[in-house]
Order: structure tokens, then C-alpha cells, then sequence
């Protein structure tokens, strides 16, 4: 997609802070973390949001899936962490992605953490 960030990223286009990447998802530090590690994690392909992913994107996920588990690892996280995928009015970027986020969270008092 012509002005989505995120395709400007995988690109090549736009900066980032690269923290992982495989032939078909690249991982990078979010420019307004919430946690002390907040990575995104995005596919390169386009994918509008979470229900544009079918069946047939399986693949995808688990490669998603082991990028992630990798980052957890590496980042010496696995104590504390949470993988988000937020939708619809909750999604700021028109491109499907995780928030890997570990370690302090800025909002203590956030209400996920206490459920």
C-alpha cells in the first residue's frame, strides 16, 4: 500500500530499529512504546487488519509465531510478556501487526494487567 508505514518500513523507505526478521515478517522497536520491549512484529505483505488473514495464511502466523518466540528469548523476557493484536477503533496502523511487549509497563494501573 502506497502510504502505509509499515510497507515504507519493510521497504527499506522509512527507519527503523530492526530487531528480527524472516522472508516474510519483519520485527522493529514501536516508535511509542508502552513497555520497556515493545516490538512490532509485521508481516510484509499487506494485510489491512487481523480479519483479512485467512485460512491459507497459516504459514504466516507460525512464522509470526517463531519470530516472536525468538524476540522473547533474546530479549531475556519470558518472566513477563504479552503478544497484542489490536482492531478496529484500538488499531492506529491499517496494516496487520503483533505488539510484542515485555519487561515494565508505562501504566501500571492498566486494567489488562489486572485480569
Amino acid at each position: 500500500m502506497k502510504d502505509c508505514i509499515f510497507c515504507k518500513i519493510v521497504k527499506g523507505e522509512s527507519p527503523s530499529r530492526v530487531r528480527g526478521e524472516t522472508k516474510n515478517v519483519i520485527a522493529f522497536d514501536s516508535i511509542a512504546p508502552v513497555s520497556e520491549h515493545h516490538i512490532l512484529l509485521v508481516p510484509k505483505k499487506h494485510f489491512g487488519t487481523f480479519l483479512d488473514i485467512k485460512k491459507g495464511h497459516r504459514d504466516l502466523f507460525m512464522e509470526m509465531a517463531k519470530l516472536a518466540q525468538e524476540l522473547i528469548k533474546k530479549n531475556k523476557i519470558s518472566g513477563g510478556y504479552r503478544l497484542v493484536v489490536n482492531g478496529g477503533k484500538y488499531q492506529a496502523i491499517d496494516h496487520f501487526h503483533w505488539h510484542l511487549l515485555g519487561g515494565k509497563l508505562e501504566d501500571e494501573a492498566d486494567i489488562v494487567n489486572k485480569t
